[in-house]
């Protein structure tokens, strides 16, 4: 009996593992895959900023050159308008990278609590299983009881009734 019992709490044990180890890899799979198209996104809007904040950094310098050496009024005035208008690029740029990382960081916040949502989710399922596995291992336990219960009580009818015999 009690060997039933241990088998019965043996295998509850091995499917909860079983549930939870699964449960863990898909996770992490998908975590894994959220984090690497994050990457990749960051990388590529990494490289377009990276290129046009030099450029219009190049921009911005050519123009208070411009400035510098400028000795007309229209001059002056072109080169002041070049550089007010790479400024308010730049400015723009920066503004729109902040939104992207916002963006990029709400997407980020998306993914985990969709991840940690199916955590829970398959925790409760992994967590059902064990729990029909347990019904169904103590469901068993207590047939075999009853059936050696009885193979017990015929035994011992038996015995009694060849005792009486001798």
């Amino acid at each position: 009996m009690k060997k039933i019992l241990l088998s019965a709490a043996v295998v509850t044990a091995i499917a909860f593992t079983a549930c939870k180890n699964e449960t863990k890899n898909e996770i992490s799979d998908e975590i894994d895959n959220v984090q690497e198209q994050l990457d990749e996104q960051l990388d590529e809007l990494s490289e377009v900023a990276t290129e046009s904040v030099e450029s219009l950094e190049a921009i911005i310098k050519e123009a208070e050159e411009e400035l510098a050496k400028a000795e007309t009024v229209d001059a002056k005035q072109a080169a002041t308008k070049k550089l007010n208008e790479a400024k308010a690029a730049l400015a723009t740029l920066k503004g729109e990278a902040i939104s992207t990382a916002n963006e990029v960081k709400e997407e980020a916040t998306k993914a985990a609590n969709n991840a940690a949502n199916k955590a829970k989710e398959a925790a409760k399922k992994a967590e059902e299983k064990v729990e029909d596995v347990e019904k169904a291992a103590v469901k068993k336990t207590d047939e075999l009881s009853r059936e050696v219960e009885k193979k017990a009580t015929e035994v011992k009818g038996r015995v009694i009734k060849s005792g009486g015999n001798n």
